[in-house]
């Protein structure tokens, strides 16, 4: 029933678009003997960002050497909750846009199963591309299932990133192991040095700390389990990332939930922090300081008997870019594969990597970091945290993240918080 909802929706909104000549994807008649198509792009990628700049460049190549016949709109709400409280009434009225910009959560898995997207998997397969991506960049856009329809414009690892000179003066070594790091921290704090700034205000920062344990201890297995209501919060594993995240959070800066990402990076490089977590999407803010040999990078420490290893961590593709099941005809599917044939160069020109396996241009010159940074991704192990946010429902997320603040802040005990994500799981699996 909720199928033939959504597509009766589709329907009468394509034909309204039809009648009124303003629809997505529609032909239009400009006065010339050819009709173009317009592609809309509902984007929450940040205007004049490095894969912003690399899509317009390479939509403007493409309506230029098709002689205008495709125009590709893009609207851009780069504020990631804003953009999905609008994604989703724009499909709930009947409005999807051609490309949109989403997870693989279980909001797209509710679109995969009423049919509105385009199996990506089959796209690449069909079409002799897949085997063009790194695997664990595909991996990433994956259901636990192993279907997939989001295809990847990015390929990040995240790694806590320190301050040479403050570990200098301590006589502090990298930490190799979570109590180790956990150490690292008390002798900081012990000298008033703050350990680690923390961006409290978008939330995902702070809950890559309480994945941390979980993963090194199972891999992904538990928090799959908590979604799908076999595992508990409250279980031994649950509690001993609860605990950690309360451990932990005593080292983040004062006022961290209302620490906005900007300030707890600014923090970081002007030195009023000894660490900062962060992805190899911010090479650029970090490359002076690591030029000057300021600062420096480690991975996520390990743990005795763990299940993944030290060249395991959270390695993500962002967000993926999903099709329109309705409107995928043969000139966005051109387009689409003209942009899997041009983004990787592009991409990479701008000193970021991509997720589409590429020989880097010869006129650029790539920075040491750059490079180390993607000697790291080609000696990837096979396991990888994949965010929690992305496994989740929406529901349960954001009690999660809200209460996760309180949890780190030690205004909320390990029981009362793994008890609230108890129920919420309980009250929305499926």
């Amino acid at each position: 029933m909720k199928k033939k909802m959504i597509s009766m929706l589709l329907a009468v909104s394509m034909v309204a678009a039809l009648a009124t000549g303003c629809g997505s994807g529609e032909s239009q008649d400009n006065g010339s003997k050819d009709d173009v198509t317009t592609i809309k792009w509902f984007t929450s990628r940040p205007v004049d960002g490095a894969i912003d700049q690399t899509v317009r460049e390479i939509a403007d190549d493409y309506s230029k050497e098709k002689g205008g016949k495709v125009v590709v709109e893009f609207e851009t709400t780069a504020d990631r909750p804003s953009y999905l409280q609008k994604l989703k009434t724009l499909i709930a009225g009947g409005n999807m846009p051609d490309i949109i910009d989403i997870d693989a959560d279980p909001y797209c898995q509710e679109l995969v199963d009423a049919g509105m997207l385009v199996d990506v998997k089959k796209f690449l397969q069909d079409n002799d591309k897949y085997d063009d991506f790194y695997p664990t960049a595909l991996r990433y856009q994956e259901f636990t299932d192993g279907s997939m329809y989001t295809l990847p414009l990015e390929y990040n690892v995240e790694m806590t990133w320190y301050n040479k000179e403050i570990f200098d003066q301590y006589g502090l070594a990298v930490p190799k192991t979570m109590d180790e790091w956990l150490d690292v921290c008390k002798t900081l704090k012990d000298n008033g040095i703050t350990p680690i700034s923390v961006d409290g205000v978008d939330r995902w920062p702070v809950q890559r700390y309480l994945a941390m344990m979980p993963f090194r201890e199972t891999g992904n297995d538990f928090i799959i389990g908590l979604r799908d209501g076999k595992e508990k919060m409250s279980s031994q594993t649950g509690k001993e990332a609860a605990e950690f995240m309360q451990e932990i959070g005593q080292y983040f800066n004062d006022g961290f939930a209302a620490t906005d990402y900007a300030t707890a990076q600014s923090m970081f490089l002007d030195g009023k922090s000894a660490m900062y977590y962060i992805g190899n999407w911010e090479i650029a803010a970090m490359q002076d300081a690591y030029d000057a040999g300021k600062i420096d990078y480690f991975y996520l420490p390990t743990i005795e008997n763990g299940k993944t290893q030290a060249n395991e961590f959270c390695v993500n593709s962002g967000i993926g870019m999903a099709f329109n099941s309705e409107t995928f005809d043969s000139k966005t599917k051109d387009f689409v594969l003209y942009l899997l044939d041009n983004y990787g160069e592009i991409y990479a020109s701008k000193q970021q990597i991509s997720p589409i396996k590429t020989e880097l241009p010869s006129d650029v010159e790539f920075s040491d970091l750059y490079m180390r940074i993607r000697d790291d991704i080609e000696n990837l192990g096979e396991n990888f945290l994949k965010p929690w946010d992305t496994y989740l429902d929406a529901d349960t997320n954001t009690t999660m993240q809200d209460n996760l603040l309180l949890l780190a802040s030690g205004e909320l005990s390990v029981d009362e918080f793994c008890n609230m994500i108890d129920e919420s799981i309980a009250a929305n699996v499926k």
